[in-house]
């Protein structure tokens, strides 16, 4: 079965890092865009995420710039629920971000936000730390608590 199969019960997370961004030199962080090749990652990344899940129930997503830029790169090839945009996730707690996805009722969640938050999650849910490059995207089964999918753009 594939990972965004319909299973009773079943309940998936999705954990999106943010496409590759310009370098934070030349002024704030939260205001930092995508570089033209996160662009083209991020697009990719939704096509292949629309094989696994194309219609996520709820998708949460930082208002940093280059996360946003990611998600709206990506949502062209998805139909997802509900889609919320805000600052809370810019500066989320891993614990934070595991407390909001433990109380959601959506059977399915893509979260895009920012590392180390995105890591630190990933590791919570499966007890191994594992490094996500810009613009990686990890489909978790939350009740097994494993990896079904992962794509990261090319190096």
């Amino acid at each position: 079965m594939e990972p965004g199969a319909s299973e009773p019960d079943r309940r998936l997370l999705v954990l999106v890092r943010h496409a590759k961004a310009v370098s934070g030199e030349e002024g704030a962080d939260h205001e930092r865009e995508l570089t033209h090749g996160g662009h083209r990652a991020a697009a990719a990344g939704g096509r292949w995420l629309a094989g696994v899940l194309r219609e996520p129930g709820l998708v949460w997503c930082s208002d940093a710039v280059r996360a946003s830029q990611t998600w709206a790169a990506m949502a062209s090839a998805l139909e997802p629920g509900e889609v919320v945009v805000g600052r809370d996730l810019y500066l989320a707690s891993p614990r934070d971000v595991l407390d909001r996805v433990q109380s959601s009722a959506a059977a399915s969640m893509v979260v895009v936000g920012h590392n180390p938050t995105m890591e630190q999650v990933l590791a919570s849910l499966t007890g191994e730390l594992t490094g996500l490059r810009p613009g990686a995207i990890v489909v978790l089964d939350l009740s097994s608590r494993h990896v079904l999918a992962s794509w990261a753009p090319p190096s």
